[in-house]
């Protein structure tokens, strides 16, 4: 029997994994930069900015419904 996870209902464990692989993108874009590698390091910037805003965003998941929900509301 295959029960699936629930998409929406992540744990600490996510949020743990995506701020190291922010970290780690991040180390390793400043390492290309300094090697000349300019365009590769760009898109490791953007990975780690990525990992970084999904994982606030998991955190902030409740925050940001009621928020979207009070937006409504005021139209």
């Amino acid at each position: 029997m295959v029960v699936e996870k629930d998409l929406y209902r992540v744990g600490e464990d996510y949020v743990e994994a995506r701020i190291i692989e922010s970290l780690s993108d991040l180390l390793l874009s400043l390492t290309l930069w300094k090697e000349g590698y300019t365009r590769n390091s760009a898109e490791k910037a953007f990975s780690a900015v990525k990992a970084l805003l999904s994982a606030l965003i998991v955190t902030n998941e409740e925050k940001l419904i009621n928020l979207a929900k009070d937006g409504k509301e005021m139209d």
